[in-house]
């Protein structure tokens, strides 16, 4: 089954809300309804390196739940914060907050945590398909920097990452239509 971030808007994807938390609580709604055997989210996403191109193509089913403050040392968490699957070959850490990072000083110290990419609702599609023992990976379209310019950046290349996606994914993934 794909799955989306509400406001992706795929006409083969269903939604899942936007955020940590309401991805949560909508898929898995989702999945005591409709049972899948696999999940596949598709979205946008930021880039804590500017070595990738905007528009780059990445799959992942790594994950991290990291707040910028825990970088700068101002708070830590006793939860369990980091998924870590080797389904995918290309295995990409995506972080997850409800905030975008507009600090580049705080992308780059990301960065060299290990994280390449920043997606909101990912930790969560990740944790929920873990909790219902269910296989799940993400693709991901890069539509910013994770900088000042990050939100005009992402409003400027999003539609024409949506794009992308839906026919990276019809080319890659069309036993699944």
């Amino acid at each position: 089954m794909f799955i989306c971030a509400s406001g992706e808007n795929f006409s083969f994807a269903k939604e899942i809300g936007i955020g940590l938390v309401d991805s949560a609580m909508m898929l898995s709604n989702i999945i005591l309804k409709e049972n899948p055997k696999e999940l596949i989210f598709i979205g946008s996403a930021g880039s804590y390196d500017k070595g990738i191109k905007i528009f780059d193509i990445f799959k992942s089913s790594s994950a991290m739940q990291i707040e910028t403050s825990f970088i700068t040392h101002n708070s830590y968490t006793p939860i369990f914060n980091k998924i870590e699957n080797v389904s995918c070959e290309t295995n990409i850490i995506v972080n997850s907050s409800n905030y975008i990072t507009t600090d580049e000083s705080l992308s780059k110290q990301l960065l060299y945590a290990g994280i390449k990419l920043e997606n909101m609702e990912f930790f969560s599609v990740l944790r929920v398909a873990q909790y219902f023992e269910i296989p799940a990976f993400g693709i991901f379209c890069v539509t910013n920097y994770c900088d000042l310019d990050a939100h005009n950046s992402f409003l400027k290349n999003h539609l024409l990452a949506k794009k992308y996606l839906e026919s990276y994914v019809r080319e890659n993934y069309a036993k699944y239509f």
